[in-house]
Formats: structure tokens, C-alpha cells, sequence
């Protein structure tokens, strides 16, 4: 028993010895929009925001982030007006890093976000307001992900797949879905 505690301890050391700490910016545009909802097609949004990287081996990592995003949809009617919801989102995503050459690297990662609703607007009506649209702040869902680094330099293309109804519409339960490209820095 001692043996296993020993090795234990040992194992625990070394990871927090090697863990490195990176810091980083990206900017970015999506294409969203709700499932659950017949007559919505994708929008055209944006994204920007910060990062850290959290390696615990040269391939293993974590990756928080904070962004901020413009996701919704467009109506598939006459005028087409688009739903535009702003939310602060935080994937926090596994990694796995694939060296290729000395400096590039291609990246693969998952997990989940969370988002809360920051404003936005349908026409003359705000979405996160109880006289407006009534859409719900919370927002839950999982994210897939893959990237290239080159050097300090970060290309990524990114899903994200809401998990949780984010409008109360009858008996319609839309969710967020987007689809992220995003370039960034590396400090």
C-alpha cells in the first residue's frame, strides 16, 4: 500500500512539475442557428475573446476560454429579420496536441460551455427581457473542435451543440448551434 502511495505522490509531482500555463487571444466568425425551429436558417455572427492553456504533458491539455459571441438565425420569411442574441460563452475543452514539424502542431478537443445570455435583439424587441422575446440566459452544451498552431499563431474550427432550450416558444424548443472559425495568439 505504501508502494502504490508512493507512486501515487510520485506521478502527481511530476504532471504539476511540467504543467505549463499559456495565454491567448482569438477573433473569429460563426455561422448559428437554432434546432427545433422550422424556418431558421444560419446567420452570420462573430466571436472574439481570451484563453489559457492549462498542458499537463506536451499532448494532454485543458483550454478555458472566455468569449464573446453573437449567435441566433435568420426567419426563412419576407423581411428576414434575424434573431440576435449576445452571449458570454466558456468552452472548457480537453486537448490532445500531434506534433508535425518543430513548429506546427494540429489540435483536437472536446467538452462543454457554458453561455449566459448578454443581450441582444428581434426587431424592436430585446431578447433577454420579460416585455421582449423571453429568451433564457442560460445556456449549456458540448463542443468539438479541431486546430493547427503555428508557432505562436492559432487556427481553429470549432462546433458547439446547445443542449438546453434557450427560448420559450410553445412547443418549439430551440437550441443554439454553431459552427466557429477563429485565428489567435499565442503568449
Amino acid at each position: 500500500m505504501k508502494k502504490l502511495f508512493v507512486l501515487v505522490l510520485v506521478a502527481m509531482v511530476s504532471t504539476v512539475t511540467f504543467a505549463q500555463i499559456s495565454w491567448n487571444a482569438k477573433a473569429g466568425i460563426n455561422m448559428s442557428n437554432f434546432t427545433g425551429i422550422d424556418g431558421a436558417k444560419m446567420k452570420v455572427g462573430y466571436q472574439f475573446g481570451v484563453g489559457m492553456e492549462y498542458a499537463f504533458t506536451d499532448m494532454w491539455s485543458v483550454q478555458p476560454s472566455l468569449m464573446f459571441v453573437g449567435n441566433g438565425a435568420k426567419e426563412d420569411v419576407s423581411g428576414g429579420e434575424s434573431i440576435n442574441p449576445v452571449y458570454l460563452q466558456i468552452p472548457i475543452m480537453a486537448a490532445a496536441r500531434f506534433p508535425v514539424s518543430e513548429s506546427v502542431n494540429i489540435v483536437g478537443k472536446v467538452g462543454p460551455y457554458l453561455g449566459f445570455g448578454l443581450g441582444g435583439k428581434y426587431g424592436d424587441d430585446k431578447i433577454f427581457d420579460k416585455e421582449g422575446m423571453d429568451g433564457k440566459r442560460f445556456d449549456f452544451g458540448l463542443g468539438v473542435g479541431a486546430g493547427a498552431e503555428f508557432g505562436k499563431f492559432l487556427v481553429g474550427l470549432d462546433f458547439l451543440f446547445g443542449l438546453t432550450e434557450v427560448m420559450d416558444w410553445g412547443k418549439d424548443s430551440p437550441k443554439n448551434m454553431s459552427i466557429a472559425l477563429s485565428v489567435g495568439y499565442k503568449f
